[in-house]
């Protein structure tokens, strides 16, 4: 009978220890497909005014919203480390805060922003069920803008205006080339995903063309909060 109780016993403990091992290191491991559609909020922050030992920061745009649709290859490493590089295309919008006499002519105003961003998320899952999966990442992502115009619509004694400039031609306006960094976590059941990601970046959106011995800098960043829905190959 103890014979009995102590290979049981033994059983058990193999089971619950194999079963603890999955979740930081699941053998099952491998590569996989994955498409993710988002919803993304935009938040730029502060415009930062810097010439010599002068340094101002004023609030000059307003938050947006967006979308992007796109795929993820999941490779692992080792253990429940992987790393997951995607591509995605977005749809991005801000908009211009108005005040005084700005605000009495111009009804309307949006920067509307298209292109592709590049994740290249380092991150570590924990498989607490064969279906039930948490994950954890964080990683460097580059942006290509395709295209970034400012929409506007204004009524001056009664007459309309409507203008589209590009915000990526001229003197001043928005860099078409950005990186950001990511951080985030990811909830997987069986095929299907849910995501949240915090984009932080890194370099400057402000374009201007300084003149010789100008020692000036203006600075943005544009973060963004994106809330992912997917489903795994």
């Amino acid at each position: 009978m103890k014979k009995l109780i102590f290979g049981l016993a033994l059983a058990a403990f193999a089971v619950t220890g194999a079963s603890a091992q999955r979740i930081v290191n699941n053998p099952d491991n491998k590569p996989f497909w994955g498409v993710r559609a988002s919803l993304d909020v935009s938040c730029p922050t502060k415009a930062t005014l810097k010439s010599g030992d002068f340094k101002e920061s004023e609030s000059l745009f307003k938050n947006g919203v967006g979308v992007s649709v796109g795929a993820v290859y999941h490779l692992p490493i080792v253990a429940n480390f992987y790393f997951e590089p995607g591509a995605s295309l977005f749809y991005n919008t801000w908009a211009n805060k108005l005040d005084g006499e700005d605000s009495k002519y111009i009804n309307h105003n949006s920067f509307r922003q298209t292109g592709i961003r590049i994740p290249l998320n380092l991150g570590y899952h924990f498989d607490f069920t064969d279906d039930f999966k948490v994950s954890v990442f964080t990683g460097p992502q580059l942006q290509v803008g395709f295209s970034c115009d400012n929409y506007v619509g204004a009524k001056v004694e009664g007459v309309e205006y409507h203008e589209a400039p590009s915000m990526y031609s001229g003197d001043e306006g928005f860099n078409r080339f950005n990186a950001s960094w990511n951080i985030g976590v990811g909830f997987t059941y069986s095929k299907f995903y849910l995501g949240i990601t915090g984009s932080l970046e890194m370099t400057n959106m402000m374009r201007y063309k300084k003149e010789s011995g100008e020692d000036w800098s203006y600075t943005a960043h544009m973060n963004t909060l994106g809330i992912a829905l997917g489903y795994n190959f």
